[in-house]
């Protein structure tokens, strides 16, 4: 698990760096570093930061692992670093295209699809890094919104639906991949005349 959370932050600092090189494309370079047999595509995606209750907590145990034996654990502890970054990140991309007074569409609460498990979720920290800039969010996911009001009631609003949660959003987020986000079109998010810009964590819609 400690590799592969390696393997993911690394694929995230490529994205966060393809961010700023003119025409670079993330999914370009992380599809050709994962060419190479001796690394493998696999969980080499940029998206965004790891969650759920394994990969964490099994990054940390081993980082703690070996302090107790005297051992530096440089690598585990900046793959933890880099992926407590990236909620910061969406939030800061969101925030910069954000207008005065404007809303915030979350979609996906859950640290990954088909479960309602919202444990370091990824999506449930930047909707409360926005809610902390007194930023309006509106918040859904299919199976999770339960168990993230016990996290978010106060802060942010439910929506009972994607049409609900988009209608009058100046920006949408899409932090979890569930299959049911993939058929957002242009039309639903114009709907109520908005043109809001769509920051597709994960690269899932056409």
């Amino acid at each position: 698990n400690t590799f592969l959370t390696t393997k993911i932050s690394y694929a995230n600092m490529l994205a966060e760096l393809c961010e700023k090189l003119p025409g670079a494309d993330a999914s370009v370079v992380t599809s050709a570093v994962g060419c190479d047999t001796r690394i493998g595509a696999k969980y080499l995606r940029g998206a965004l930061g790891y969650g759920g209750p394994c990969f964490p907590r099994d990054n940390l145990a081993l980082a703690a692992v070996a302090r107790r034996c005297g051992v530096e654990a440089l690598l585990p502890e900046a793959t933890d670093q880099v992926n407590r970054w990236q909620a910061r990140r969406i939030r800061d991309l969101v925030l910069a295209r954000l207008p005065a007074g404007g809303t915030v569409a979350i979609l996906g609460l859950s640290y990954k699809p088909d479960t309602g498990v919202t444990e370091e979720s990824q999506g449930l920290a930047v909707a409360q890094q926005l809610a902390a800039c007194a930023t309006r969010v509106v918040v859904y996911d299919p199976a999770a919104m339960e168990e993230a009001r016990g996290q978010l009631s106060g802060k942010v609003h439910f929506a009972g639906s994607v049409e609900e949660c988009v209608a009058g959003a100046d920006v949408v987020a899409v932090t979890t991949p569930w299959g049911e986000f993939r058929n957002i079109s242009p039309t639903l998010l114009r709907r109520t005349g908005r043109r809001p810009v769509l920051l597709d964590c994960w690269g899932i819609v056409d």
